[in-house]
């Protein structure tokens, strides 16, 4: 199955936040990695809170990776195509 990963990041203002898009499979895991290093803890989600697997409007499955710190700073989008 293959996946199409993009990351977004929450900075502190407008200005800061960005998303990157096309990731690689090695490059995700490389980037939730080096977040952990750094103490920001990955949370994985796949389900809502009723307990319906995350989809995509078109239907797609979704896992969402969520890098917490004091405050969510990054989540990685990685859809299943």
């Amino acid at each position: 199955m293959e996946s199409i990963i993009s990351q977004q990041f929450f900075g502190a203002t407008p200005a800061a936040r960005y998303t990157v898009a096309g990731l690689s499979l090695e490059e995700a895991y490389r980037l939730i990695g080096a977040n952990t290093m750094a103490g920001f803890e990955p949370v994985v989600h796949t389900r809502t809170a009723q307990g319906e697997q995350l989809r995509t409007r078109d239907g797609s499955r979704l896992t969402v990776v969520a890098l917490h710190g004091t405050k969510v700073m990054s989540a990685i989008d990685f859809v299943q195509v």
